[in-house]
């Protein structure tokens, strides 16, 4: 049996909450030692490091080289390409360290891009981990499919329980509507698919439904919609607004595993999600939601009206949503994931 301990370093380039609470559950296994660095991160037990702000920074590549040979790194671990190109050119002459990346996105990789090669077409990349099936499927012929792995990121209920303790509810909607609800950065992002939702809030009109969109918004579609639609804009309390409503919409036409279909499903609200590769994946058709037809204000609308039209079946599916998520999304199986991929790639 190896009982080595080996030293993982994960440059900090915005952590997301189940990243970090996952590193530091894979922490916990004696035989791995994870230091997280980045600005802030002393405050956080790890190591204050200047921001990775390109993959040639060469203010950061100086410091990560000192760090990894003070630390005696065995294995780098990096959520964003810029963060893997700075531990690649850090450990340049280093050839016993590791490199795992992630790929969280379902945007191409092309061999003709020499920023790619610089990261996750590395020949030094050790692993990849991907968000998503697509993803994996997308990366294996390009990188090699001994070198992709993955699954989708984790949820726990009791991360919703401050917004189903205190939720909070939109000003001048009424109060016997059927209320949807849309999360998202759609500005400069047309694939978000706010303006088809739109479109078929223009459709129902005339119906009980309103619509509630938080997140950054093109002007035009603002100006689009009728006024059944309430924009609150980019805010960090999104989530407390979940349980108000009685379903979010994912309308995008290309996404990835998008982490407010597990929180809404964790806050009981079923999800119309248009059937796009990764997204799909978070709901079960016709028991947590609805897949509708990317790009398409009809089907959208349609779906909205089906569960309009049939209190029981949206009953139902609120009340299938937490026990599904707590099943398929189990943390402690994604921390297990994590120590493995560490260990393997330390050890050959």
């Amino acid at each position: 049996m190896n009982d080595r301990t080996y030293n993982i370093l994960v440059p900090d380039d915005d952590l997301d909450l189940v990243t970090r609470n996952t590193l530091e559950a894979v922490g916990r296994d004696p035989r791995l030692n994870i230091t997280i660095a980045g600005p802030g991160e002393e405050a956080n037990g790890g190591v204050e490091a200047p921001p990775i702000r390109s993959k040639l920074d060469v203010k950061a590549i100086r410091f990560y080289r000192g760090l990894i040979k003070r630390l005696g790194i065995n294995a780098t671990f990096s959520p964003s390409t810029s963060g893997l190109a700075t531990m690649i050119a850090a450990t340049f002459g280093r050839s016993a360290v590791k490199h795992i990346g992630y790929r969280g996105t379902q945007a191409k990789v092309h061999r003709s891009d020499p920023a790619n090669h610089l990261a996750l077409l590395n020949r030094r990349v050790s692993h990849v981990i991907c968000e998503t099936p697509d993803i994996i499927s997308y990366l294996a012929p390009l990188v090699g499919a001994d070198k992709v792995s993955g699954m989708p990121k984790p949820f726990l209920l009791s991360w919703v329980d401050g917004a189903l303790a205190h939720p909070k509810s939109v000003d001048g909607q009424p109060a016997d509507a059927f209320k949807l609800i849309y999360i998202g950065m759609a500005k400069g992002r047309p694939h978000k698919g706010l303006r088809q939702l739109i479109d078929a809030m223009t459709m129902l009109q005339g119906q009980p439904v309103t619509l509630t969109v938080i997140g950054s918004a093109e002007e035009a579609d603002i100006a689009a919609a009728p006024p059944s639609v309430t924009f609150l804009g980019p805010r960090r309390d999104a989530v407390d607004f979940i349980p108000t409503h009685d379903l979010l919409m994912l309308t995008s036409t290309r996404d990835a595993s998008p982490r407010v279909v597990r929180e809404a499903q964790a806050c009981g609200v079923p999800c119309v999600v248009t059937d796009i590769p990764g997204a799909r994946d978070l709901i079960i058709p016709g028991t947590t939601g609805l897949l509708v037809k990317p790009d398409s204000p009809e089907a959208i609308a349609e779906a909205v009206k089906r569960l309009l039209g049939d209190p029981a079946e949206k009953a139902a599916m609120a009340a299938a949503t937490r026990p599904f998520i707590e099943r398929e999304f189990s943390f402690d199986r994604y921390v297990d994931y994590y120590t493995d991929l560490f260990i393997k790639t330390c050890s050959e």
